[in-house]
C-alpha cells in the first residue's frame, strides 16, 4: 500500500480479512486498496462494512463516497460527501465532491425532465440558464424568450434576460428585467411545493419533494441541485491559495466549457509547484482546448520529447501546428498518434486536412473517410471531395460534394434560424 502497488495489496488484505473477520481495519485497507485501484464497485461493500462498525471513520466515508462518484451514483455520494463537510478541516476535494454530486443529479432530473415534456417551456428556461453559465448570451436569450412565451410569470426569466441585457451591453433593458423579477419575488409563497421552498432558499429541501413527478416539480429539482451545486463550489473560495484549490477550480471552470479561464488557474498551480509535469500536461490541454494554439505548442514539444507515444499529446501537438498553418510539421505527430490509438478518429481528421493541404490526395483519402463521422460542418466533406477529384475518382467526388452541400445548407438553415431568433432585443411589455 505505501509503496502505491494497490492491485498487489487486494489479494493479500482478502485473505486477512478471510483470517480476521469483521476487522474494521482490514476491512478499511481492502476497500481503499480496490478504490485507489480503481475498483470502485469492488470497494464499496467494504467499505460500507467499516461504516457498519464505525459510523464516523473519516477515511471510508471519503472513499465510500469518491467510489459512488466514480460508479455514477450521486444520490448516495451526496449525503456522504455533505456529513464530510461538517467535520472541521474538511478538504477542497470534499466541496469539489459534494458539488460535481449535485451537478450529476441536476443532469438526471434534467434529462428526465427532457424525456417527460421535451417541447416544455421548463426545458428551455433551463437551457437557458445553461447558456447563459457558459456565456453564450445570444443563445441564453432565445431560449429565456421562448420559455416566456409560454411561462411569462415563472420565477427567473426575468432575471436571467437582465443578466443576458447587463452582459451585452444593455444596462436599461436589464433594470426593466431585474424590477419584472422583483415584482414576481413579491408574491406570496406559503406552501411545502418545491418552488415555495426554492424560493425560500430550502434548496435541499426542494429537492426531497415527493410524490409524482411533473415537469414543473422536475424543473424546480434541477434549479435545487444546482444551486446546491454552486453553494458548494463557493466554498473553494474560503480556502488559502493551494495547488489543489487551483486543481478544483481549473476542472469546474473546463465542466463550464471556459478553457481558457482553466489555463489560467493550472498557470496559477504551475506558480506554486514549479516544474509539476501533470501540471503542466493539464495546462497544456486546456490552453489546446482555448484554441490557444501559439502558447501551446512550445509546451506539446517539450512533453513530447519525453513522452514520444502518447497519443493525446502527439494529436494536439499535430492539430495545433496544422491549425498555424505548418501542416508539414504536423504530420510526424499525427502519424505517431494513429500509431499509439488507430481509432483516434480527432487525429485521423486533422492528418486527412493536412495531407489535402500538402497536395496528396491519395494519403488523404483513407484518414478522412474514417473521420467523416465526427464532421459536423461538412468540411472533411469537402476536403474529401476534392481529394477525390484530385485522385481520379470523379464518381466519388460528385456523390462526397453532394453530402457536404447537404451539410452546408442544413447548418445554414439552422445558422438563419438561430441569428433571426436569437437577435437580442428590448424587454417584452
Amino acid at each position: 500500500m505505501a509503496a502505491g502497488r494497490f492491485e498487489e495489496a487486494i489479494p493479500i488484505y482478502q485473505r486477512l480479512v478471510k483470517a480476521v473477520p469483521g476487522n474494521s481495519g482490514l476491512l478499511l485497507n481492502l476497500g481503499l486498496a480496490e478504490q485507489m485501484a480503481g475498483h470502485s464497485q469492488a470497494a464499496i461493500p467494504h467499505l460500507q462494512a467499516v461504516l457498519k462498525l464505525q459510523p464516523s471513520s473519516i477515511p471510508a466515508l471519503s472513499s465510500l463516497a469518491d467510489a459512488y462518484a466514480s460508479v455514477n451514483r450521486p444520490a448516495d455520494a451526496a449525503p456522504l460527501y455533505r456529513k464530510l463537510t461538517a467535520a472541521p478541516g474538511a478538504p477542497p476535494q470534499i466541496w469539489y465532491g459534494l458539488g460535481k454530486s449535485y451537478e450529476a443529479l441536476a443532469a438526471k432530473a434534467f434529462t428526465r425532465l427532457s424525456e417527460m415534456a421535451p417541447q416544455s417551456p421548463y426545458v428551455a428556461a433551463l437551457l437557458a440558464d445553461s447558456r447563459l453559465q457558459r456565456k453564450q448570451y445570444r443563445s441564453a436569450f432565445f431560449f429565456y424568450r421562448e420559455a416566456q412565451a409560454k411561462l411569462p410569470k415563472l420565477p427567473g426569466i426575468h432575471a436571467g434576460l437582465g443578466k443576458v441585457y447587463e452582459s451585452t451591453g444593455h444596462a436599461d433593458w436589464a433594470a426593466t428585467e431585474r424590477s419584472a423579477e422583483e415584482a414576481l419575488d413579491k408574491t406570496p409563497c406559503t406552501t411545502q411545493s418545491a418552488e415555495c421552498l426554492y424560493r425560500r432558499g430550502d434548496y435541499l429541501g426542494a429537492t426531497r419533494q415527493h410524490g409524482t413527478a411533473t415537469p414543473e416539480s422536475l424543473f424546480w429539482t434541477t434549479k435545487s441541485y444546482n444551486r446546491l451545486a454552486v453553494e458548494a463550489f463557493d466554498q473553494l473560495g474560503k480556502f488559502p491559495d493551494s495547488v489543489e484549490i487551483h486543481a478544483v477550480k481549473a476542472e469546474i471552470l473546463h465542466g463550464h466549457g471556459q478553457d481558457a479561464g482553466a489555463a489560467a488557474e493550472w498557470r496559477a498551480a504551475l506558480a506554486l509547484s514549479p516544474g509539476d509535469p501533470q501540471l503542466q500536461r493539464e495546462l497544456a490541454q486546456s490552453l489546446f482546448l482555448a484554441h490557444r494554439y501559439d502558447e501551446a505548442i512550445p509546451m506539446l514539444n517539450e512533453m513530447v520529447a519525453h513522452e514520444n507515444a502518447a497519443p493525446d499529446l502527439n494529436f494536439m501537438l499535430g492539430e495545433s501546428l496544422w491549425r498555424t498553418q505548418k501542416p508539414a510539421e504536423a504530420v510526424p505527430y499525427l502519424t505517431a498518434a494513429l500509431k499509439s490509438d488507430p481509432n483516434l478518429l480527432p487525429a485521423h481528421a486533422a492528418l486527412g486536412m493536412v495531407y489535402a493541404l500538402l497536395n496528396k490526395p491519395a494519403e488523404a483519402v483513407p484518414h478522412l473517410e474514417k473521420a467523416l463521422s465526427v464532421d459536423d460542418d461538412g468540411s472533411l466533406h469537402y476536403s474529401l471531395a476534392r481529394a477525390y477529384q484530385a485522385a481520379g475518382d470523379t464518381a466519388q467526388a460528385q456523390k462526397t460534394m453532394q453530402q457536404y452541400q447537404q451539410i452546408k445548407q442544413r447548418n445554414n438553415e439552422i445558422n438563419d434560424q438561430l441569428a433571426k431568433e436569437a437577435e437580442i432585443t428590448a424587454p417584452q411589455q
